[in-house]
């Protein structure tokens, strides 16, 4: 019985990633409002200053690197550092609507799902989407096939619980989609 869960454990996350390697770059939806600074007469309760709180550039450069040398490497360990290391950019800063840094901030998060995806740590990507998720709920990121990333990340990450139904209603690339089915139609014959 031991094996048995360690085998589907390993089929999980096996084809968790090789659903990831389907994924591409992002581009982020576009916004119809300019990105303006906050006036005194439309400050938000959470603001205290005229400014937002920007994301540190060297920060971002940095975890950028990292995720560029993961990919040359394919290192599981260097994937989850890069992933970690995106998140802390964003750590504690808020996002509302109008936030310059808003749309750099959606992707180094979706950025970071993708890598712990890859690098294995499922429980990571999905607390990273969720964050995601929470700090960005009326926004979405689209692949070069303009699939959804957040439809995406719930088909890799949620793939054991949606039904047929569920799956098909996700705006996935079809090759995610076939490879989805397949592993569900194995793992129940």
């Amino acid at each position: 019985m031991t094996f048995s869960f360690q085998t589907k454990h390993a089929i999980k996350v096996m084809s968790v990633i090789l659903a990831a390697a389907f994924i591409s770059a992002c581009s982020s939806t576009t916004s119809s409002e300019p990105h303006l600074r906050l006036s005194n007469s439309a400050k938000n309760n959470d603001m205290s200053n005229d400014f937002y709180q920007s994301i540190d550039a060297a920060c971002e450069q940095q975890a950028i690197k990292m995720d560029s040398f993961a990919q040359q490497s394919g290192q599981a360990a260097q994937y989850l550092a890069s992933a970690k290391a995106m998140l802390r950019c964003v750590n504690g800063i808020q996002f509302p609507k109008g936030h310059p840094d808003a749309d750099k901030a959606l992707r180094l998060m979706a950025l970071s799902v993708m890598n712990f995806v890859k690098g294995g740590d499922i429980d990571g990507a999905q607390v990273a989407l969720r964050k995601t998720q929470s700090k960005f709920p009326d926004k979405d990121l689209y692949f070069a096939d303009y699939s959804s990333f957040f439809d995406t990340a719930t088909a890799l990450l949620e793939q054991q619980t949606l039904s047929r139904h569920q799956l098909a209603a996700l705006n996935i690339s079809a090759d995610l989609r076939t490879e989805i089915e397949r592993h569900q139609y194995w793992l129940s014959h």
